[in-house]
């Protein structure tokens, strides 16, 4: 089973047409997702006190155009993860992303767009080579700096479609595609990054659910 991601991955992005794109996201890309998920899902889980599960994107309600990324997800239940927030990791023709994920309309997205923009200290701190998304469906990223993350959230407050997306990339030129050792690490050191912000997001979530 393939277990990392490689330069070549980009290449689907090139692929014309929803089976044959399809087809090459399932060999190339799904067992990349698997290996991920299968290495973090019982950490996360530990660290947050939350039974979260995992999910990998089949894209079934496309039925012409071939996905312009594809993505997995840890976290939410069962049934779903876009009404939580969650941890994404994905591929589009511009990165590779791990991202913590606020996405279509979660449920109290403006509770936790308040309490992110409230607490500073959650991510005024972040490395440099942190990045951050208001459209989960656009490969537009900005560096995570604070007046763009303030921006990103208040538009997650405001806007019906406004989402929040934040963590760090691979690109094309990336030296951990040529290493699997490196590629691990990164992935590791960055959800290690995020975890405490998705775990007081959760935390919150949760109390709301009980209200």
């Amino acid at each position: 089973m393939k277990e990392f991601f490689r330069y070549s991955d980009f290449d689907i992005f090139n692929i014309d047409g929803l089976d044959e794109r399809m087809s090459a996201i399932r060999k190339q890309i799904q067992p990349v997702f698997q290996n991920l998920g299968d290495a973090y899902i019982n950490d996360v889980n530990a660290y947050t006190e939350f039974d979260g599960s995992f999910h990998i994107a089949q894209h079934r309600r496309r039925t012409t155009n071939a996905p312009e990324s594809t993505w997995s997800a840890i976290g939410g239940n069962n049934r779903g993860y876009k009404k939580y927030p969650h941890i994404q990791i994905g591929i589009n023709e511009k990165h590779i992303f791990i991202f913590l994920s606020l996405i279509d309309n979660p449920k109290h997205e403006k509770t936790m767009g308040e309490y992110l923009l409230n607490r500073r200290s959650l991510w005024e701190n972040l490395d440099d080579d942190y990045f951050v998304s208001g459209d989960h469906t656009k490969p537009d990223i900005q560096k995570a700096e604070e007046d763009t993350i303030k921006k990103t959230l208040k538009r997650l407050i405001n806007v019906k479609k406004g989402e929040f997306m934040l963590g760090r990339v691979l690109t094309p030129s990336s030296e951990e595609l040529l290493d699997n050792t490196m590629q691990k690490k990164f992935f590791k050191d960055t959800l290690n990054g995020l975890l405490p912000m998705y775990k007081e997001l959760l935390d919150l979530y949760r109390k709301e659910e009980m209200k």
